[in-house]
């Protein structure tokens, strides 16, 4: 008996002295594999990780330009050594970065180089404007000006008069709110050529009167870019001047990630002025560039073309490999192209490109391992374009990326078609709102019908990226490409109050009002959704070990407050590639902020100046954050 007590506490006694050693030796490898230290350690946060795995944790890691830890604040700790940079969050929302999958960020620097015009301006107020600007400006060559409303006229458009009166010695070119229609004089014409003879090409229109006279209105870019490049309307130096200032607002809007859809106009200048600024270190987002058309003839050489620029522009933040297609107009100019013809007008729209160019493109696009997407407005401009993706998947090319860009119009028949064709719906929140010119166009069944089916698409698993088409939309840079707002919109299909009449609508829901996102959705569509978009999904649009440190700070949690208050969040800090670029509380990295009201059109962020200028500009000073954070808490 005591022979059997005696091996029994042997055995325990080895055992525990072998768990004990065995614990013992864990820790010691422990400490032999704990992790490098971190450049940051960010803890004590809600930090949103749009990472179906891993949707929430408090603390996130950082080492050079990658994301080392996604986790909870304890094990946060192996990552702290000589050096790191400890960041308490105070239990603020930490989001990915912002991808912005629509802007046209050159062309936007080249819009805000001449008399600066508000969508909410009445025609008095633009004709004041103009005259002020040109009387200011009597060595400019031609005077400038765009985002004037396109609501200010019928489908007749202005006239070339009202501008003759007060300027008529020098062009005058103003383009819309929707970039797809512009307004000019008498000189305009005759510099670039244009007479009550010249034809009309593909998809453009030069109006004219009831004297079968040129009427000082053009629709469609096909028609009016010809007179944008002839009259000079835009420089190279006006762009470059506004360039640093709009990126700088990106950064201050959480934005980490661009798609440049295009500029018709100074584009080696534009493309020179990214690789330089990455080169020098002062890019603050990574930018996709795409090569942009809109006829026939330029999607000849389309692909070769795209091909050499992403050859002669490629940096490890810019690069070009995507094809942008802009294959009809816009519904306020009636040349989006549409199944069934206007009530205003009669007619169909127009299609830029006929079904045969538009798959030859796409395919010659493919065969060189780059991606495509279209601007689709009308519901015809959707159908034969889900029709190229068609032909395109049927040509053995699974993989491609391939979407439409503003989804505006989709037929019934044709939603399913998205899923199908593994096609990305983008769009824009801001746009899903009712504008009643649009039920005089389209008639109310059809207005109410078929405009941006985002439930539809969600519950079908299509992928929905985000993006605001500035300079070509309302709202201008502050209430245009803020993506709370844009949330909001399509949350509701109702704008937030306070933007209503910039954006032309009013407080009503854009029918079918189901066909709302939520906010979890929403923030996919502006983080995963583009980057799949884009087709860098391995590497950005979500909070995971690997990818690139790029994360945002919000003032208030979106998912705990009051829905009507997501359009009053701001973004406190932007974090682009492990380095800090925008920061309003613990005076890190790139502190200094702009005044983006010298954007244009209302363009405002967070500044630094005093609570006067404030009143003047609308940026939010630091004075007026502090105040926004005690009123709506840090949670």
């Amino acid at each position: 008996m005591q022979i059997t007590i005696f091996a029994v506490v042997i055995t325990v006694s080895l055992g525990l002295s072998i768990t004990g050693f065995s614990k013992a030796a864990d820790k010691l490898a422990k400490l032999k594999e704990k992790p490098a230290a971190a450049d940051y350690v960010l803890a004590n946060g809600k930090i949103y990780t749009v990472n179906e795995k891993q949707p929430w944790a408090e603390a996130v890691a950082v080492k050079g330009k990658e994301i080392v830890y996604v986790g909870d604040n304890a094990d946060a700790e192996a990552f702290v050594g000589e050096g790191t940079e400890r960041i308490n969050l105070e239990g603020r929302l930490m989001l990915p970065g912002f991808v912005e999958s629509h802007i046209h960020i050159g062309m936007g620097a080249g819009t805000t180089s001449g008399v600066i015009l508000e969508s909410t301006d009445s025609l008095e107020e633009v004709i004041e404007k103009v005259k002020e600007y040109a009387e200011a400006n009597p060595d400019k060559k031609t005077i400038f000006g765009a985002s004037y409303s396109a609501f200010l006229f019928d489908e007749k458009g202005p006239k070339k008069e009202i501008l003759d009166e007060i300027v008529p010695d020098r062009p005058v070119y103003l383009m819309d709110h929707t970039i797809h229609s512009v307004w000019v004089n008498s000189k305009a014409y005759k510099v670039a050529g244009i007479t009550k003879d010249t034809p009309n090409p593909p998809g453009g229109e030069y109006v004219k009167n009831e004297n079968g006279e040129l009427s000082g209105s053009i629709k469609g870019g096909p028609a009016h870019l010809p007179v944008l490049v002839a009259t000079e309307a835009i420089t190279s130096e006006g762009i470059m001047n506004s360039l640093p200032v709009l990126l700088e607002g990106m950064s201050e809007f959480g934005y980490t990630t661009a798609i440049d859809m295009g500029a018709p106009f100074a584009t080696e200048a534009i493309f020179d002025s990214y690789v330089a600024m990455d080169k020098a270190g002062k890019l603050p987002l990574r930018l996709s560039v795409t090569h942009y058309i809109n006829n026939e003839k330029m999607a000849k050489d389309a692909a070769e073309k795209l091909e050499a620029n992403d050859k002669r522009w490629h940096t490890e933040h810019v690069w070009f490999d995507t094809l942008k297609i802009t294959i009809d107009s816009v519904i306020e100019n009636q040349k989006a192209a549409v199944l069934k013809p206007y009530l205003s007008t009669g007619d169909r729209g127009s299609l830029y490109l006929g079904p045969d160019a538009m798959k030859k493109v796409v395919l010659d696009t493919a065969k060189k391992g780059y991606g495509i997407t279209v601007h689709t407005i009308g519901d015809r401009a959707v159908r034969e374009t889900l029709n190229a993706a068609e032909a395109l998947r049927k040509a053995g090319f699974k993989n491609t990326r391939f979407s439409t860009t503003h989804s505006q119009m989709v037929d019934p028949a044709d939603r399913p078609r998205y899923k199908q064709l593994n096609v990305t719906a983008q769009a824009t929140g801001n746009w899903a709102v009712p504008i009643k010119s649009y039920i005089e166009h389209l008639g109310q069944e059809r207005n109410d019908r078929v405009q941006f089916p985002f439930r539809s698409w969600a519950d079908d698993g299509v992928n929905i990226a985000f993006g605001a088409d500035w300079p070509a939309t309302p709202g201008g840079f502050e209430h245009g490409v803020n993506p709370f707002n844009n949330m909001y919109s399509a949350m509701h299909r109702r704008a937030p109050a306070h933007i209503r009449e910039e954006l032309g609508t009013y407080d009503a829901a854009l029918p079918p009002v189901d066909q709302v996102l939520t906010l979890e959705e929403c923030v996919a569509a502006y983080t995963i959704g583009g980057a799949r978009m884009l087709g860098i999904e391995d590497q950005v649009g979500s909070i995971e070990v690997g990818k690139k440190a790029d994360l945002i700070l919000l003032s208030q949690n979106l998912f705990e407050i009051d829905p009507e208050e997501i359009p009053k969040t701001k973004v406190l800090g932007t974090m682009f590639d492990g380095k800090i670029v925008h920061d309003v509380l613990y005076n890190l990295g790139d502190s200094e902020l702009v005044d983006l009201d010298e954007v244009g059109d209302g363009a405002t962020g967070l500044c630094q100046h005093s609570e006067d200028y404030h009143k003047k500009s609308k940026c939010v000073s630091i004075e007026i954050l502090t105040r926004l954070l005690q009123t709506v808490g840090t949670g």
